[in-house]
């Protein structure tokens, strides 16, 4: 219904109601670009250091050349802010050791702080005035008294909306903007100071709430607001009522609007307006360096420590967060029982941390015992951070909420939409007087509701559970990096290597390791990529280990080449990446059988030892406390089934190592040895020959391998099952008793990180 290219009326309507448009349109908006004699790059710089300066008001004309930019800026400072780096290289960086926390902390300091940091507040902030600017100055008074019925008195929308999807004035395909437009403009009177709309159009949608607490204005004068009137069969709504009701929705459209550029701008837009805007990069290490920590970060998550391969004369002037109280943060925004605020027993807040999985776009979890913690949470900077030691319990700040999160079913700014759409089939008292207070009671007003605290807790869950896809479909995988670029490889070979890479990554959203590659080859259009398969594995680029099914694999070196970074999070990958495909596609089969057991409730790939700690067979796997587990099962947090994959490229120490951690469980635990095939028999039972219960002779069905079935009998005959393990499987008996495609989804569920 909204034609962007049709207006610039329309793009308005797009900008002050962001909420009110559909996804497809804001992408169409984020997509414009104007005409300027001025680089992008430098507007964006301009744009950003005017943001940035924290002083802006809503009666500063905007710093753009076009109307769209008050929109699409903010959405792309925004994400130009939260990847800022600009450390690396500077003096404060160098004087730590190399691949030191205090270095990967500084690396991305904004992206790894849990919540939105100061700077890129002051972008939202900057929108908001911005949008109440263009609201009084920029728009005509037809647009303006549509607007505010929009906000105060719009048809019914109750019944069309849900929280899911909630009601948009702008989506409908019933009716011509221009009949809208006439209707709504037509039930607003503008006068002096304000806007008059008829009793008959007053519902509780015309009532307010008052403006975030977590949003500035420094006008109008909102501490006393004017009162609604009556004025004959009219209610007058100031202007000043006005403009805190879409100050309140411009900030739930800034969340929106930011989102939606942060599930959408590649990786390579990101770093272009990164490099292209380096005021920027100056204003926030001047910030960094000279601000007190506070001034950064609200809360700090920083912590007083003294790394002792430092000199300990050295300055340390940079604020950045502490590795630790990261998790700490992460692990209650996470958690569906602790809260922010609120006191917290060490034991409880470490048991989360446990099982606590961060996203590979989180710093990982390694706060791997209670000590630790504690040594954490004693040194925090901020003040914020309440201890009692006569309890052992902590009170954690709260941080402020981030639009960086993958796409979820349910939002905050939805919500909040929906809530407003109730609003107009709310039932509310009016008073007799002849003023009437403008705000809404407590119990209607949209933020307070749990369903509203619901929302905001779910996209928080998503922001640090959830992975940031590089693309959504096979189809969609574009380059990470410019193949020209790459030696020796055509453009063809390198998005085909991308492909594989990024799978075998598990990052592209809809495409399980436990379906075949063999569509990688072929074009959206149905035909194939020119690429030579053999030749590919000649150059040592690609390998095509030998199963049923068509994979392929990437060597790490080629991945990292190929801009692909490594998943090494536990929960997610493994710490080298050196990990092939075939041992990746047999940890997600196992990963889903165990999913399929009806005792198990939650299953982890590539679980560290440490995590547990808090269960009952600690005791009797303790010494593997430095060890990842390629598969755990769970049921109401006691492991129930553990898995180890071997295949024949393994070393003779990692194979008997894989036996030892089979070994170490109690019998009540089922544990699963998997290999590949048969063909893989031979070497790994080469390999554990001189351990105790593998010294067995099998005959062999071919030259290159045993029959898992025999291998079972003799292994069963030794006692290595039953001792060691319970269960010989190939990745042939798994996907047999995998469960049909519907079930299959179900038990993706209960996968840590599963695609």
């Amino acid at each position: 219904m909204l034609d962007l290219d049709a207006s610039d009326a329309n793009v308005a309507r797009a900008v002050v109601l962001p909420l009110d448009c559909s996804r497809k349109q804001l992408k169409h908006l984020l997509s414009l670009s104007g005409e300027s004699e001025t680089p992008f790059g430098k507007r964006l710089d301009e744009y950003c250091v005017e943001a940035l300066k924290g002083t802006g008001s809503p009666e500063d004309p905007p710093v753009v050349e076009s109307i769209h930019e008050i929109a699409t800026f903010a959405a792309r400072a925004a994400v130009r802010i939260e990847f800022a780096d600009p450390l690396p290289g500077t003096h404060h960086y160098t004087q730590f050791p190399e691949h030191s926390s205090e270095r990967r902390m500084m690396t991305h300091p904004f992206r790894k702080h849990p919540g939105l940091s100061r700077f890129t507040r002051d972008i939202r902030d900057h929108y908001v005035y911005n949008v109440l600017y263009m609201f009084q100055n920029l728009l005509p008074e037809g647009l303006q008294r549509e607007i505010v019925a929009a906000l105060f008195a719009p048809d019914s929308e109750r019944r069309a909306s849900t929280p899911k999807r909630p009601a948009r004035t702008y989506y409908s395909q019933d009716e011509s903007l221009r009949t809208l437009h006439s209707r709504y403009a037509s039930r607003v009177t503008q006068c002096e100071g304000g806007y008059e709309i008829p009793f008959t159009e007053v519902t509780a949608r015309t009532f307010i709430e008052p403006v975030d607490d977590r949003l500035y204005l420094p006008s109008p004068d909102l501490d006393e607001l004017p009162p609604l009137s009556r004025r004959g069969d009219s209610l007058y709504i100031p202007e000043e009522v006005v403009l805190v009701r879409l100050a309140n929705y411009a900030w739930h459209g800034w969340y929106r609007l930011v989102s939606l550029a942060y599930q959408t701008l590649s990786d390579s837009d990101i770093q272009r307006y990164v490099e292209t805007t380096p005021r920027v990069a100056e204003t926030i290490r001047d910030h960094l360096d000279l601000r007190k920590p506070n001034r950064s970060f609200v809360p700090y998550y920083g912590a007083a420590s003294q790394n002792p391969l430092v000199d300990p004369s050295s300055r340390d002037t940079i604020s950045r967060p502490d590795k630790r109280l990261v998790t700490v943060a992460d692990t209650i925004r996470a958690s569906s029982t602790l809260n922010f605020d609120e006191p917290i027993f060490l034991p409880e807040l470490f048991d989360e941390i446990c099982e606590f999985f961060p996203s590979p776009a989180r710093p990982g979890n390694d706060v791997s015992n209670k000590q630790t913690l504690k040594n954490a949470l004693e040194s925090a900077i901020d003040d914020r951070f309440d201890t009692t030691e006569m309890i052992a319990s902590y009170e954690i700040p709260a941080p402020i909420p981030t639009p960086f999160a993958p796409r979820t079913k349910m939002s905050s700014w939805k919500q909040y939409r929906h809530e407003l759409a109730t609003l107009t089939e709310a039932s509310i008292d009016i008073p007799d007087s002849r003023s009437i207070l403008p705000f809404l009671p407590e119990s209607l007003q949209p933020s307070t509701s749990s369903e509203y605290a619901a929302s905001q807790q779910q996209a928080e869950q998503a922001a640090v559970s959830m992975p940031r896809d590089d693309a959504p479909r096979v189809m969609s995988v574009q380059p990470l990096v410019d193949p020209s670029d790459i030696e020796d490889l055509t453009a063809h070979e390198v998005l085909f290597l991308t492909r594989v890479g990024l799978a075998m990554e598990r990052r592209i959203g809809t495409y399980s390791l436990t379906e075949s590659m063999a569509s990688f080859r072929d074009t959206p259009a149905g035909s194939e990529l020119d690429i030579d398969v053999a030749q590919l594995e000649d150059r040592g680029v690609l390998s095509q280990p030998k199963a049923p099914q068509t994979y392929y694999s990437v060597p790490g070196s080629v991945r990292k080449q190929l801009g692909i970074k490594n998943v090494s999070h536990d929960g997610w990958g493994e710490r080298a990446p050196s990990e092939g495909t075939l041992h990746r596609v047999g940890i997600d089969l196992l990963a889903f059988l165990v999913a399929s057991r009806q005792d198990v409730d939650r299953v982890v790939r590539y679980c560290d030892a440490w995590r547990l700690q808090p269960t009952d067979c600690w005791d009797a796997v303790s010494h593997l406390e430095t060890k990842r587990l390629d598969v755990v099962g769970f049921s109401q947090g006691d492991p129930t089934v553990i898995g180890e994959v071997e295949t024949k490229t393994g070393g003779k120490a990692g194979t008997q190592g894989t036996m030892e951690k089979l070994r170490s469980f109690p019998e009540r635990i089922d544990r699963y040895f998997v290999t590949p095939s048969g063909k893989h028999l031979p070497a790994i039972l080469s390999r554990l020959s001189d351990m105790e219960h593998f010294d067995v002779e099998v005959s062999k069905r071919k030259e290159d391998g045993y029959r898992p079935a025999e291998v079972r009998e003799v292994l069963t005959e030794s006692g290595a099952i039953s001792t060691v393990f319970d269960e010989l499987l190939t990745y042939y008996n798994i996907r047999r008793r995998l469960p049909d495609q519907n079930e299959m989804s179900e038990c993706a569920d209960r996968i840590v990180g599963a695609i």
